[in-house]
């Protein structure tokens, strides 16, 4: 059954709920994706109540979030922690290069006595240098878009709801609904944003919670950046103050979903870094063709004389490498270390497959959840069991944790085949 799937393969446009560098759900958004590479997120707790003197100061409220949220928020983390982020230098330089070489070739034609026509190599390359720039201004937004509506919509149709009970204290924030439970620590690891549309708390490996601006009145919103406050300061993004609607959201309920598999294990660290190797390959390979754009733009803006391309070659071959020395190389030069810093603890990880999503938990008390329409592929490797969503965020299980290989093929044909 070497590199063949479980199942027949299903829709190759399918995507994960989770973004950023995360593989699961829980909440309400979060990303990987990564990110990574990460999903869905909701809001808070009763209304009303009074907090216990002689307990942690707890507030809880009930929220949800609806499908333009749930767009909104995954564009939002893409512009403070993700591809959307550089997307104003990397349009200010593109246009920068343009105007620079159309410059050169005007500057050509004006030296030969404006006889026949501006170098039209040179206004090629200088149309091509423009891609970037546009690509991530123009695609990269309208693709982000469609994708989370289709996610969104597809984790609907497949029973997950977004209404949760939100508990914020000190120390931890938590949603707990009727399909998942996400929990976020108030760490160093944790990034928390507003904006005039919503509060969100993201981290590495967690479903991230969306805290709706429509679901929340001027107390909760308080009560949010109090628990925001114990975050360092590098870990607060500000990018206006949230505007509350005050809405009443009320709860709703689903059958709990049937659990048909459940495993804990710890990774060996030889898995843990064949795993990490293998994750920062792909994504290389995946961003593969903008290296090359990137080297060729370089080369051309460095090495064109307007009559020959040869002196070209030394600028794309210098910048491929020094992409692919900080892209590859290091990243991969690192692993080892990385993993030898970490514990059997943080190699621990239990996952359980329902009839609605395969969930990760973490050693932490996070939980990462794929919705089961959004997995992609279920590959039967060498060594591992490998589950690819959102066509490049994976989970790998070992082999040698599953002791019935029937068994296991047998539930998951029964889950995918409810989905």
């Amino acid at each position: 059954m070497d590199e063949q799937e479980f199942l027949n393969n299903v829709e190759t446009e399918k995507a994960s709920l989770t973004e950023g560098g995360g593989t699961a759900k829980g909440g309400d958004g979060g990303s990987n994706e990564k990110t990574p590479s990460a999903c869905p997120s909701d809001s808070q707790l009763p209304q009303g109540g009074s907090l216990p003197t002689d307990q942690p100061e707890k507030n809880e409220w009930i929220v949800d979030l609806n499908r333009e949220e749930f767009v909104a928020f995954r564009l939002l983390l893409a512009r403070v922690n993700g591809p959307l982020r550089m997307r104003i230098p990397t349009l200010l330089v593109s246009i920068g290069c343009c105007l620079l070489m159309v410059g050169i070739a005007i500057e050509e034609w004006w030296m030969a006595g404006w006889q026949g026509y501006p170098d039209p190599v040179m206004l090629c390359c200088a149309l091509l240098v423009l891609l970037p720039g546009f690509y991530t201004w123009f695609y990269v937004p309208a693709k982000m878009k469609k994708t989370a509506g289709r996610q969104y919509d597809r984790s609907i149709s497949a029973g997950m709801l977004y209404c949760g009970r939100l508990t914020v204290t000190p120390d931890y924030v938590e949603k707990a609904g009727a399909t998942a439970t996400a929990h976020i620590r108030l760490d160093d690891r944790t990034l928390f944003v507003e904006s005039a549309e919503m509060m969100a708390f993201v981290t590495a490996g967690s479903p991230a919670l969306v805290l709706p601006a429509r679901c929340l009145t001027e107390e909760m919103a308080t009560a949010v950046r109090k628990a925001a406050d114990n975050l360092p300061a590098h870990c607060r993004r500000f990018i206006a103050r949230v505007v509350p609607g005050g809405e009443t959201v009320r709860w709703q309920e689903t059958p709990q979903p049937e659990e048909v598999w459940v495993s804990t294990y710890t990774y060996t660290e030889e898995e843990y870094v064949t795993v990490l190797r293998g994750l920062i390959t792909q994504h290389y390979w995946r961003t593969a063709p903008m290296t090359v754009t990137t080297a060729t733009c370089g080369a051309l803006l460095f090495g064109w004389d307007g009559e020959t391309m040869i002196k070209c070659i030394p600028f794309f071959l210098v910048i491929l490498a020094a992409l692919t020395l900080f892209n590859l190389v290091l990243p991969l030069s690192r692993v080892k270390r990385q993993v030898a810093t970490l514990s059997a603890h943080d190699l621990t990880m239990q996952v359980r497959m329902d009839t609605l999503a395969l969930r990760l938990k973490m050693p932490k008390g996070g939980e990462n959840w794929v919705l089961w329409c959004d997995v992609d592929h279920v590959y039967d490797k060498e060594n591992f069991v490998e589950f690819v969503h959102d066509k490049s965020s994976t989970l790998h299980i070992p082999k040698r944790v599953i002791p019935d290989m029937a068994a296991f093929e047998s539930a998951l044909n029964r889950c995918r085949g409810t989905k």
